[in-house]
C-alpha cells in the first residue's frame, strides 16, 4: 500500500509540473558600430516572428524607432511586454568638458585630430588605442565624467560631439544611444510585477540594467530578469569608468543582479547577454570573464549552455564577426528552482542584403532553453 501511495504521489508531481520555453537574443542593432544594422532589421523581425517561445528577452535594440517596429510586429504573438523609456543620465558640472580638458598638447581631441584624423573605421579605433591612450587616461584622472561622456558620443560626428561636450547650458549624457539600455522583454504569460534594476552608477559607455518581472505561468509564479552586462572592450574602447577595467565592471553588475534576484521566493531565470562565459577546450570554446560568470554558479544556478549544450553564441563563423574571433559562450539562461529539459542555438541564418553581399542576422546567435518547475 505504501508503494502505491508513493507511485501516485510521484505521478501527481509529474502531472503538476509546468513547462516553459525561454529565449535570449542579442540583435546587434548598434547602428554605426555593428555593420548593416538597418538592412538586418526586417530580416531579424521576420525570423523572430517565426520562432515560437513563451518568453523572449532581446538585447541591443538601442534605437526607439527599432523598438517600436519590433513591438508592433510581435504584438499579436505576445500579449505582454516590458521595456523602459529611453533617458540619458546627466551629472557633474556644466559644461561637461572644458576646452582645456580636451584641446592642447597631450590632450585627447588634439591627439585624435593630429595622429588619427586620416583613418576611418577599425583603423581609426586602432589608432586611438595605440596613439591616444595616454591622453585619455590622463583625462579620466582629471575629469572622469568628461572622459566617459566623450566615449559615449558613439555615432555622432566629431564636430557634434565636441559641441555637446562643451555646451555651457546642458550637461552631456554619460551613455551612448541617448541612454537606451537596449532591452525588450516579451511574454505569453501575464506579468504580475514589473521593475527595473538600474546599473547606471556602475556602467560605462552604455547604460546597463535588467528588466525584472514576475510571470503568472498557469497559476505558478516565475521571476524572469532580462539583462545585458558590460563587455570587455579592452581591445576596442579605452575604459573610463570607476573601476579598474571592463572586467571589474561586469563582475560588479552581475553581483548586483544576483543580489536583486528574489530567488528565495520565486523560481528564477536570469536571461540575456552576460558578456561572460566558461572555457570548454573540448568543444573549442574560450572563456570570457569567466570569474564573473562563476558567481552565478556559486549562487546555485544552473547553466544549460555550458553544462549541457556546450556551444558558442558569439562565434568565429558568424559573418558579422572578425575572422579571428574566438568561439565564446556569453549568452545565457541561468536557472534556479527550475529543471532544464532541452536547449538549442537559434538564428544562425545568413541573409543577402546587397548584390553579392551576405551577412548573419546578428553578431550573436540566439539561445532557447525549455525548463519545468
Amino acid at each position: 500500500m505504501k508503494i502505491l501511495v508513493f507511485i501516485v504521489a510521484c505521478l501527481s508531481l509529474q502531472v503538476h509540473s509546468t513547462d516553459i520555453s525561454l529565449t535570449t537574443y542579442n540583435l546587434g542593432l548598434a547602428h554605426t558600430f555593428i555593420p548593416f544594422a538597418q538592412e538586418r532589421l526586417e530580416p531579424l523581425i521576420k525570423n523572430i516572428k517565426a520562432h515560437s517561445t513563451d518568453v523572449l528577452c532581446l538585447q541591443e535594440v538601442w534605437k526607439k524607432s527599432d523598438q517600436k517596429k519590433i513591438e508592433k510586429a510581435l504584438k499579436a504573438l505576445y500579449s505582454y511586454s516590458y521595456k523602459t523609456k529611453i533617458k540619458n543620465y546627466r551629472t557633474g558640472s556644466r559644461p561637461t568638458c572644458k576646452i582645456s580638458d580636451i584641446f592642447g598638447e597631450g590632450k585627447f581631441v588634439s591627439c585624435m585630430q593630429d595622429k588619427c584624423g586620416e583613418f576611418e573605421g577599425d583603423e581609426f579605433t586602432d589608432c586611438l588605442i595605440d596613439k591616444c591612450g595616454s591622453p585619455l587616461e590622463n583625462l579620466k584622472v582629471s575629469n572622469r565624467l568628461c572622459a566617459s561622456a566623450l566615449m559615449a558620443q558613439v555615432g555622432k560626428s566629431p564636430i557634434a560631439s565636441i559641441l555637446t561636450l562643451l555646451n555651457p547650458l546642458r550637461r552631456a549624457g554619460q551613455f551612448s544611444y541617448k541612454g537606451s539600455n537596449g532591452l525588450m522583454l516579451f511574454s505569453k504569460y501575464p506579468m504580475k510585477e514589473k521593475s527595473y534594476v538600474d546599473f547606471k552608477e556602475v556602467s560605462t559607455l552604455s547604460r546597463r540594467g535588467a528588466l525584472s518581472v514576475v510571470l503568472d505561468v498557469k497559476g505558478k509564479e516565475l521571476q524572469v530578469m532580462c539583462t545585458h552586462l558590460s563587455a570587455d572592450l579592452t581591445e576596442t574602447v579605452p575604459y573610463t569608468g570607476i573601476f579598474k577595467d571592463w572586467a571589474s565592471e561586469n563582475k560588479e553588475q552581475l553581483s548586483r543582479l544576483l543580489q536583486k534576484a528574489n530567488h528565495k521566493l520565486y523560481p528564477t531565470a536570469l536571461v540575456g547577454d552576460f558578456n561572460c562565459g566558461f572555457e570548454d577546450r573540448v568543444n573549442g570554446i574560450e572563456g570570457e570573464l569567466q570569474s564573473s560568470c562563476e558567481q552565478v554558479l556559486d549562487w546555485g544556478y544552473s547553466d544549460f549552455l555550458s553544462q549541457e549544450l556546450r556551444a558558442c553564441t558569439f562565434c568565429g563563423d558568424n559573418l558579422l564577426n572578425d575572422e579571428n574571433q574566438a568561439n565564446e559562450a556569453i549568452d545565457h539562461i541561468f536557472l534556479k528552482g527550475l529543471t532544464s529539459i532541452s536547449g538549442r542555438i537559434l538564428f544562425r541564418e545568413e541573409i543577402p542584403i546587397r548584390p553579392k553581399t551576405w551577412t548573419s542576422l546578428s553578431d550573436h546567435y540566439g539561445l532557447e532553453v525549455r525548463a519545468s518547475f
